[in-house]
């Protein structure tokens, strides 16, 4: 948490500059163009979104229990922040391009065009209005990615067509509509065997979305089974044993720390990284067959190295959402040991998804809302 508190006091700072430097660019394009609208209302604006903005992250857990606020608050939130990147990044672009243009002397007519789009800020609200817009229909855009996978250890089972899914969030791009869609694209895709890799419920998922969720993903038929890992939004809503319990009767099983085996295949479900008890893997796997196929579900991708050391074969995670705003895509993987696709850890596997969901606020740029369909072959 003090970690969580740092990066929320660093963001607002930047935020918070952001914001000034914002002010000044439309506060200046209302007086280019002469508008009836005062140049001071660009900050009034831009700071009153800035206000909700850090109360929808400093001030969660009381805007959760209000359910009438969670949803206008997120959107209204992920229109600002959606605006404030891009707008700041198209204003960004446009100076780079006057400045290269006086340095390298390009035409003055040319140069001066670009001025007038980028600078002067003709373009920059329509267009980063455009990708706001296009990011909220990305979040709930879903696509299907599929991957084929070969693991080099005989099984009596020659191939196990799985889906997927992880990092749904429901409550805030996803609901009951949604739930019943992904349940469908799943059941099209006539999956073998599925994985909910972790973040199925958070903050704004409420007791009757989370029993709906668990009955519909539970209900759906496949030949081996359907199961689920928990990931660290699930521990932020409080009592475990509580959100475990919707699960009961589903047909979902939850691996908590435990392997089981399908065919002679094992199956282990890790409990999340930020679990104090998290019992190591070696501990986990103890007494199986390294001969045999290792799939391990461990919602986030950070602990590779260990599934390497200890033999596994495939890993299958997600949580990283891919960044889910463009740029961060590009930073995220900083942050992780891999962000997104396939890697390759020695003989060693993992499949990282960008998740279903969103996190916190329903919008996504730079990456899709995904399905995830994994064909594993083995030796027959």
């Amino acid at each position: 948490m003090g970690r969580f508190m740092i990066f929320l006091a660093v963001s607002s700072i930047v935020l918070i500059l952001v914001n000034i430097y914002l002010s000044k660019r439309y506060g200046k394009l209302l007086s280019d163009h002469r508008s009836r609208i005062p140049a001071r209302a660009a900050a009034y604006v831009l700071f009153s979104g800035l206000s909700l903005f850090l109360s929808s992250l400093f001030f969660q857990n009381w805007i959760y229990q209000h359910r009438a606020l969670t949803l206008p608050v997120r959107y209204i939130s992920a229109f600002y922040i959606c605006m404030v990147i891009y707008s700041f990044l198209l204003f960004l672009a446009g100076g780079s391009l006057a400045f290269l243009g006086s340095l390298f002397k390009i035409h003055h007519k040319l140069n001066s065009s670009l001025s007038k789009i980028y600078a002067k800020g003709l373009l920059v609200p329509a267009v980063a209005m455009m990708i706001t817009l296009y990011a909220f229909y990305n979040a709930v855009d879903f696509k299907v990615t599929e991957y084929e996978i070969f693991i080099d250890k005989r099984s009596a089972i020659p191939s196990i067509d799985a889906v997927m899914i992880s990092d749904l969030h429901v409550g805030t791009s996803i609901g009951k509509k949604e739930i019943t869609e992904i349940k469908a694209m799943i059941e099209e895709l006539s999956p073998q065997i599925v994985f909910i890799c972790g973040d199925l419920f958070d903050h704004a998922s409420y007791e009757e979305i989370m029993r709906f969720t668990a009955e519909k993903l539970g209900s759906i038929k496949t030949e081996y089974g359907t199961f689920f890992v928990t990931g660290n939004h699930e521990y932020y809503l409080g009592d475990m044993s509580e959100i475990l319990s919707y699960f009961e009767g589903t047909g979902i099983r939850v691996l908590q720390d435990e392997t089981i085996m399908i065919g002679d295949i094992y199956i282990a479900g890790r409990k999340d990284i930020r679990e104090n008890e998290r019992i190591p893997l070696s501990k986990i796997l103890e007494g199986t067959e390294k001969i045999r196929p290792v799939i391990v579900l461990d919602h986030q991708p950070n602990a590779i190295d260990e599934a390497a050391e200890n033999g596994v074969d495939l890993q299958l995670s997600g949580h990283t959402h891919n960044g889910q705003l463009f740029p961060f895509n590009y930073i995220v993987g900083l942050a992780n040991h891999t962000h997104y696709g396939i890697v390759d850890e020695g003989a060693l596997k993992a499949v990282v998804s960008s998740g279903i969901g969103t996190w916190k606020y329903p919008v996504r740029t730079g990456s899709s809302s995904e399905i995830v369909r994994v064909r594993v072959n083995f030796l027959k």
